[in-house]
């Protein structure tokens, strides 16, 4: 019998977090034979390393890093995608600063849209919940003025407060808030307290003294960045900070370039990036950066598909 967990150990080289196991228990129980499919009805596809836990690379060797599986061209290193939607590329992530940290959590970006990462919660059923509570929002408001497809969108409500019930038997926080009141007070709350702030959403989390504001405030910082085509002023200050022993300095300005995109900055952001992730020890980042570089512009984000191309 398959070890799994050290199958995803050896495959991705560290631990996914308890929930993501949890979460996989969850589905297997709702859709036996199916696993991968159990959540369609909310439009969420199991994706990435749960088809792993699934057997879908069982004896098979891909020419592609299963870290490039289900990593669309935008994703940071530290999204690892978990959960696919069914509009506009809209896909979830495991978002591990630090794969051994308690404080990571998930989040989710719309992959044809702006780069606007959003926190979802600590964990899958969680993020889960959150899309649900969303769903039901929209139902309520809708129903309000088309009269018309009223009882449609109440008959959705129903199907949405049964699924409801069974994410809450697993959730390990009980919470009684639906729809709109649901998603006012947790969209966007997470254990997780970033060090500074970064563009696309997220921040960064490193050691407070391995941190140094740049010169330039966020409010100031990223126009420049945006209008200027060559911003070497600020990166050099950046590794100044590196040098001087503030990695998350470098970190945060990586961030903030691959964010803005184009090839001058995202060539700095790769420079900053893996000398950051290096500083800080977070070796696995610094070889997803390096498997994603080469190989950023696959026509699929799943590596299978890939293998015929």
């Amino acid at each position: 019998m398959i070890d799994r967990r050290q199958q995803l150990r050896e495959l991705y080289g560290f631990d996914f977090p308890e929930h993501f196991f949890r979460f996989w228990d969850f589905a297997r129980r709702l859709r036996p034979l199916e696993p991968l499919k159990a959540l369609d009805e909310l439009s969420l596809q199991l994706v990435g390393p749960f088809e792993v836990l699934a057997g879908r690379f069982d004896r098979r060797s891909p020419r592609l890093s299963l870290l490039l599986h289900w990593r669309y061209y935008f994703d940071p290193p530290e999204f690892f995608t978990v959960l696919a939607g069914n509009i506009d590329g809209l896909h979830w992530g495991c978002y591990l600063d630090d794969s051994a940290a308690a404080s990571n959590c998930v989040a989710s970006y719309y992959a044809s849209d702006a780069f606007d990462l959003s926190v979802d919660g600590d964990d899958l059923f969680e993020a889960a919940r959150l899309h649900l509570e969303y769903s039901y929002r929209d139902c309520e408001e809708y129903s309000e003025y088309d009269l018309d497809a009223k009882r449609e969108y109440e008959e959705e409500m129903q199907q949405l407060d049964a699924w409801r019930e069974r994410i809450t038997a697993f959730a390990t926080k009980s919470r009684s808030e639906v729809g709109a009141a649901y998603v006012d007070r947790f969209a966007g709350r997470s254990r997780r307290r970033p060090t500074a702030r970064t563009q696309e959403g997220m921040g960064i989390v490193v050691r407070p003294e391995q941190y140094r504001p740049l010169s330039l405030k966020d409010a100031k910082l990223w126009p420049y960045l945006s209008e200027t085509d060559n911003p070497l002023d600020v990166v050099a200050e950046a590794r100044q900070a590196l040098r001087e022993g503030f990695p998350g300095t470098a970190l945060k300005l990586g961030k903030d370039l691959w964010a803005i995109g184009g090839e001058q900055h995202t060539e700095y952001a790769y420079e900053l990036l893996d000398a950051a992730y290096a500083a800080v020890g977070r070796e696995r980042l610094r070889e997803v950066l390096r498997v994603h570089r080469a190989n950023r512009d696959l026509p699929s984000v799943d590596i299978l598909e890939n293998e015929t191309e």
